[in-house]
C-alpha cells in the first residue's frame, strides 16, 4: 500500500510540475501577442497617413523647383505621442538657403506650412538649413 501512495504522489507531482510549466507558457505567449498588437495601433496609422506625406513632399519639392531651388533637400520625420498625436519636422536643405534674409526664410517656411495636409492629430515645424 506504501509503494502505491508512492507512484500516486510521484504522478501528481509530475503532473503538477507540467500544469505550472504550461500555465508559465501560456503567460508568456498572451505577453507576447499583447505587446505585438500594442504596436499594430502605429503600424495602422502609418500605413493611414503615408500618402499623405509622400504628396505632401512632393508637393515641397515642386514648389521650391518652382521658386528656382533645384534638387532641395526635403525630409519629413514625425513623432507620435502616447495619444496618437504627431509632430512632423520638415527640414529643408538647400545650399542657397545660407544667402537668404530671414524674412525670405520665413516667407518660405509659412508657403511650406500652408501646404501641410490638414488633420487634427498632426502638428508641423519647419527648418530651412
Amino acid at each position: 500500500m506504501d509503494n502505491l501512495k508512492k507512484i500516486f504522489r510521484g504522478e501528481f507531482l509530475a503532473l503538477g510540475l507540467i500544469t505550472v510549466m504550461l500555465i508559465i507558457a501560456a503567460f508568456y505567449l498572451f505577453s507576447i501577442t499583447v505587446r505585438s498588437s500594442a504596436g499594430d495601433d502605429n503600424s495602422f496609422w502609418n500605413e493611414y497617413y503615408a500618402p499623405a506625406e509622400s504628396e505632401y513632399v512632393s508637393e515641397v519639392r515642386g514648389y521650391l523647383d518652382e521658386l528656382g531651388y533645384c534638387n532641395p533637400g526635403v525630409d519629413l520625420t514625425h513623432v507620435t505621442d502616447s495619444d496618437l498625436m504627431r509632430t512632423y519636422t520638415v527640414i529643408i536643405h538647400h545650399q542657397r538657403f545660407g544667402n537668404l534674409s530671414s524674412e525670405r526664410k520665413e516667407e518660405i517656411e509659412e508657403a511650406v506650412l500652408d501646404m501641410c495636409f490638414a488633420d487634427e492629430r498632426c502638428s508641423f515645424r519647419i527648418e530651412l538649413i
